[in-house]
């Protein structure tokens, strides 16, 4: 009887292995590159520090798909703009999202592992990753660029990684997904005129507006109801990565300043205000009750 081993379309037949000429599993995904590539600092090893490597590898290889489907979803929003009348952008840059959230909640639940290690057992290796620290992360600062929350000061600390500097740049000076959204709205006709005078604030508010107009026509804009939801909870989900990223620090280290010199749990404290999309949450209060 013949056992077949099947991983996502691929299949490996025990009684006929595969020939040189043939890809193999491995061969596609590179594992014996990709396992090769924890490097501990301690000498010998801490038992560990392994695990710490590859939670946090597997937090940037999620980075790289975010900004893989973020930038498809602001191609189809782009797309949209240009063609207000075409449904089939809106609804792909809504399946995409939904894959975006479903990334999002994984990386929330993959701080259950990393809890798993004991502070004592984190505090044996810490000291040998200084100065580096998870606030040098560019794939991260990337996805806060692209979603529309831009700091030009913070470039300044990407500048020992220039190819990664040049990415952040990029994303800090195009328009993020924030902007290609509402330029969106406006193609639509549901964003409403501002004048050239018109106040950050009152810009704000005129945004904030169009999304409400959405919700008020449920009937005809369910397409872009549902993407303002899967933003919606793309944002919830961000905060409350920050938040538990909040709750594993301050439970493995306490009060103590980040390996990278920032002030640990009281810097990572202020990130929590931060959303990607603050309109869409500001349309939620502009909302009246008993039309639902």
């Amino acid at each position: 009887m013949r056992y077949v081993l099947r991983f996502i379309g691929m299949s490996i037949k025990h009684s006929s292995p595969p020939s040189a000429s043939q890809l193999t599993y491995s061969d596609y995904l590179r594992v014996s590159e990709l396992t090769r590539l924890q490097h501990p600092q301690s000498a010998p090893p801490h038992h560990d520090e392994l695990l710490f490597i590859i939670i946090h590898q597997t937090y940037e290889l999620w980075f790289k798909l975010l900004l893989h489907e973020l930038d498809a979803v602001v191609a189809n929003l782009r797309a949209a703009a240009d063609n207000p009348g075409s449904r089939d952008e809106v609804y792909e840059a809504a399946r995409l999202l939904r894959r975006c959230t479903e990334v999002a909640r994984v990386l929330v639940e993959q701080f259950t592992i990393l809890e798993t290690m004991l502070p004592t057992h984190f505090l044996a290796f810490r000291g040998l990753l200084r100065p580096a620290s998870g606030f040098q992360s560019e794939q991260f600062r990337e996805i806060e660029f692209l979603c529309g929350l831009k700091d030009e000061t913070l470039l300044r600390l990407h500048e020992p990684a220039p190819e990664m500097h040049a990415a952040l740049e990029r994303r800090l000076h195009e328009p993020s997904l924030r902007d290609v959204f509402f330029a969106a709205l406006a193609a639509l006709g549901t964003l409403p005129q501002v004048g050239a005078e018109a106040t950050e604030a009152e810009r704000f508010q005129a945004r904030a507006q169009a999304i409400l107009v959405l919700y008020r026509d449920e009937r005809g804009h369910r397409d872009w109801i549902d993407v303002c939801e899967r933003l919606t909870e793309f944002d919830e989900l961000l905060v409350s990565w920050r938040l538990r990223h909040i709750q594993m620090v301050e439970r493995t280290i306490g009060m103590r300043t980040g390996t990278g010199g920032s002030s640990g749990v009281s810097y990572l404290k202020g990130t929590l205000d931060k959303k990607f999309f603050p309109e869409l949450w500001e349309a939620r209060s502009l909302m009246s009750e008993g039309t639902g």
